[in-house]
């Protein structure tokens, strides 16, 4: 594969990656749209910084799901 094409799926998969940990948020959580997308960011920059708000039994494992998928993504990156 050359690698503008790699890039290029890298980017897509990023942000894949940010829409669905937004979307997931949103819907486990009920979390408006800033919070679902900074949650995400910490979450696969792990950065460190604690939960914006307690995370529920879904939304743990949801993370999980989450923490996984981006890192196959770095990976791939």
């Amino acid at each position: 594969m050359n690698i503008k094409r790699r890039i290029t799926l890298a980017i897509i998969l990023i942000l894949l990656c940010l829409s669905i940990g937004t979307i997931g948020y949103s819907t486990f959580e009920g979390w408006n749209i800033f919070d679902s997308i900074y949650m995400t960011v910490i979450t696969l920059a792990t950065v460190g910084y604690e939960e914006t708000h307690p995370l529920s039994q879904q939304g743990r494992i949801f993370t999980v799901f989450l923490i996984i998928m981006g890192t196959g993504t770095l990976v791939y990156g």
